[in-house]
């Protein structure tokens, strides 16, 4: 029996071992709420697994002991996790209801020969309680039946393949770290455009060659016709404050857009292919390396 025991320890061991191994990604890539099912139920599995020990071997309290000793790292790991996301997630809750969008000016981005606009320029100026370092994700605006994106969806894919205005993804330089710093007013500005652009190259547009290929830039049409942002803050240790429902209101009230999809549809539209070939864009020699089209404006072209 006590070799069985000396056994059940070095499995003991191995359970261990593998569960602080599977924390290690998350302490690297980053977690958030949507892995606090995951660290409470490892946490909670393995004290568990130590009471159960613990009580089969209790007249042998070396062994009952040694085995508890070695699930009780994971289990501080997991139960510390597991705490910090609650208060986190308790903390970015209050910061958010922080956060009033005080005006919202909205400018039609237009373009030597192309026919309508290819973008709006978006000044936010926002007062807030946040005061703490870190990243400001730049908005992603899309329209549809009564939408309101969270943070949730800005990574998540849903909003892929939908009518959305954004940042260019190769222009996306980090925000200075201090935008949130200080509570107070801030004043911050968006030049944003049809999700297919990619970067502008000095005159020339770089588009996703992919999605250029489905024939109308990789959009739809508009759903409907409610306008909602994601737009959300990352403090480091995994505090994020979601931003997306003040600026989702402000558009509601401030923007010319909202409730006219048929126009929204036409300014995602804006940077087509068929737009800039009506313009004069042409392909820029000579071809790009990466994985897109870039048109370049008729001075500029072949």
């Amino acid at each position: 029996m006590r070799a069985l025991r000396v056994f059940g320890c070095f499995v003991l061991g191995l359970v261990s071992l593998f569960a602080l191994g599977l924390v290690v990604p998350f302490v690297k890539e980053g977690y958030d709420r949507d892995e606090l099912p995951l660290f409470a139920s490892i946490a909670g599995g393995l004290a568990a697994l130590a009471v159960v020990w613990w009580r089969l071997n209790r007249r042998h309290r070396a062994i009952a002991v040694a085995g508890v000793a070695l699930l009780a790292s994971p289990i501080v790991v997991y139960a510390g996790l597991s705490t910090r996301v609650t208060i986190n997630e308790w903390r970015g809750r209050h910061l958010g209801q922080t956060v009033r969008i005080l005006s919202l000016r909205e400018e039609e981005i237009r373009w030597p020969g192309l026919p309508g606009p290819v973008g709006l320029r978006l000044e936010i100026e926002v007062q807030h309680a946040i005061g703490l370092e870190g990243n400001l994700f730049p908005p992603k605006v899309i329209m549809g039946p009564d939408p309101r994106p969270t943070r949730a969806d800005y990574w998540s894919g849903s909003l892929d393949g939908a009518a959305v205005l954004s940042t260019p993804v190769f222009e996306r330089a980090q925000s200075p770290r201090d935008v949130f710093l200080r509570p107070g007013r801030t004043r911050i500005v968006y030049e944003m455009f049809p999700s297919t652009l990619e970067r502008r190259d000095g005159d020339a547009l770089c588009v996703n060659a992919t999605a250029e290929r489905t024939g109308d830039g990789g959009r739809t049409s508009s759903t409907g016709t409610h306008l909602g942002a994601a737009w959300f803050f990352a403090a480091e240790g995994g505090l994020y404050v979601d931003l997306g429902g003040p600026l989702t209101d402000a558009l509601r009230r401030g923007s010319v857009y909202e409730g006219k999809g048929a126009a929204w549809t036409a300014l995602l539209r804006g940077l087509d292919p068929p737009a800039l070939a009506a313009a004069g864009y042409a392909p820029c020699p000579p071809p790009r390396p990466r994985v897109e089209t870039c048109d370049c404006p008729p001075a500029a072209g072949p």
